[in-house]
């Protein structure tokens, strides 16, 4: 009898202690399941963030460049000159040491212009807006005084002493023209055929001929038509 109880507890025990067991790995089994699900969720929520954190960032840094660049475009257009810009030039004589100061129409090409473009202008306007008197009057440089979008002052220097020759004698091929020093602008076209002339004034108008001045001009082409 005592035999038969001995095995009956010692049975219990073992399912107990099996029933335990079995508990025991199935809530480990959970709890490690729920601890994945947990760091899969985390994970998903952190990568959430990073992309929203990530989009506001470059959503911010989208308009903080726009606004830049607004800025400089509106910086840009208060720094130029507009067609209510006064226009002042000083012409400088340097044989006289004498300032003149002209107010004028600002020029169509400078407005809209800023400090950059003026400077620009001034530094090709012998090569590319002189006219003939300017380079009869011994035009040598053109600077830039001051700038702002109410006023721009510009200063032409003369001197006429450095005008090596007034005109500039050359044939079309078919006639004698008489040109401004310059070289660009036509002082005279004197009728004057090429044909009538021998092979050596020919050559020397095909060269050009560089006048001093107006006497020697009238002195030259009175020469070729006698």
């Amino acid at each position: 009898m005592k035999g038969k109880v001995f095995r009956y507890i010692t049975v219990c025990s073992l399912f107990l202690a099996l029933f335990a067991l079995a508990n025991f790995y199935c809530y480990q089994s959970a709890m490690n399941q729920f601890e994945k699900m947990q760091e899969d969720h985390e994970a998903r929520v952190g990568e959430q963030v990073q992309v929203y954190v990530d989009n506001e960032m470059a959503d911010r840094m989208a308009q903080m460049e726009k606004s830049v660049r607004e800025t400089v475009q509106t910086q840009n257009v208060q720094n130029t000159l507009t067609e209510n810009t006064v226009y002042q030039v000083q012409s400088h004589n340097a044989l006289t040491d004498e300032t003149v100061t002209e107010y004028r129409k600002l020029p169509d090409e400078l407005v809209g212009c800023d400090r950059k473009l003026v400077q620009q202008f001034c530094s090709k306007y012998k090569d590319s807006h002189m006219s003939a008197k300017e380079f009869l009057d011994g035009l040598q440089s053109v600077s830039l005084i001051s700038f702002s979008p109410e006023r721009l002052t510009i200063c032409k220097n003369f001197d006429a002493s450095k005008v090596k020759f007034r005109y500039y004698l050359i044939s079309d091929g078919t006639e004698v023209i008489a040109y401004y020093g310059d070289m660009k602008t036509v002082y005279e076209h004197t009728g004057i055929k090429i044909s009538s002339l021998s092979a050596k004034e020919r050559k020397q108008l095909k060269k050009g001929i560089e006048v001093k001045d107006e006497e020697e001009l009238y002195g030259i082409l009175e020469n070729y038509s006698s």
